[in-house]
């Protein structure tokens, strides 16, 4: 198990799906390397920072999403989303996602804290919070509080490069946008994903088209159980066109639909040492 997973374990994060025995940060593969402490430093002190932010937005559901890896070259800056919303024992703020096991193509839904999202070496501890309209946030509310309507919505068969419009496979922006829908598609009773995407596809969503060459798309495939192409057209497959849900997809379609919604970077936080020392 990775350094990441045994943190995970030690904050009592909780698996909300059956079958997984260890999480993964989403799209990254495994390693054996000791996580340094530079990076649990980081981690909380993205947590102290998003945490503020969250609670001077004033919202009940938010997303929010991070900078795992560099994307730059894709023009994307943020690589994995999830909802945000408040314990209501504790009163803390947690992440609920989709992520895959440790190293595999397995998924399943966490629930877990603010330092946890950011426990990992990521390209940058920025983070970008979502907030929807009230409206948006109550029906949010009522689905990721309700196991039947968000596990309606899930597929355990993880893909990083998942096709939008296909169900083989499912990441967690496609899980989170595939929600968004439902909360969204008030004459439309959305209880599996073939209608989710059906009911987005009318309402003009449209992916992102990363653009890969065959030796990406086979060293993809054949280095990481977590890569699939099978499930994308074969015509845009073979012309390297690969149609996937990603943050910057997400956040049009939203403030298309829900003009109400915000979206707040939240910079790359000081280490609390640091700033409490002055």
């Amino acid at each position: 198990m990775r350094p990441a997973n045994l943190l995970r374990l030690a904050f009592g994060a909780v698996v909300l799906a059956l079958g997984l025995q260890q999480g993964a940060m989403a799209g990254q593969t495994c390693t054996d390397t000791p996580l340094h402490p530079r990076y649990v430093r980081s981690a909380f002190d993205a947590a102290h920072a998003l945490s503020k932010a969250l609670d001077e937005s004033g919202a009940q559901v938010a997303l929010v999403a991070r900078v795992g890896q560099d994307l730059s070259k894709y023009g994307l800056r943020h690589s994995h989303l999830g909802f945000v919303l408040k314990d209501s024992a504790s009163g803390q703020w947690r992440v609920m996602h989709l992520l895959n096991a440790c190293g595999t193509a397995e998924a399943a839904i966490w629930r877990e804290g603010l330092a946890n999202f950011f426990l990992d070496d990521l390209f940058s501890y920025e983070s970008l919070v979502i907030v929807p309209s009230i409206e948006t946030q109550r029906k949010l509310l009522s689905g990721l509080t309700d196991p039947a309507q968000y596990l309606a919505l899930f597929t355990p068969h993880y893909n990083m490069l998942a096709y939008a419009f296909a169900t083989r496979y499912e990441n967690s922006n496609q899980w989170a946008l595939e929600l968004l829908a439902k909360a969204h598609a008030d004459k439309f009773d959305i209880d599996t994903r073939e209608k989710s995407q059906q009911w987005l596809k009318l309402a003009g969503y449209e992916p992102t088209t990363l653009d890969l060459g065959p030796m990406t798309r086979l060293g993809g495939r054949m280095f990481r159980a977590n890569v699939a192409f099978d499930d994308h057209p074969n015509d845009r497959r073979y012309a390297g066109k690969i149609d996937i849900v990603t943050v910057v997809s997400m956040t049009r379609f939203l403030r298309k639909i829900d003009p109400a919604t915000t979206l707040t970077v939240v910079p790359e936080a000081r280490p609390l040492e640091a700033s409490t020392s002055r």
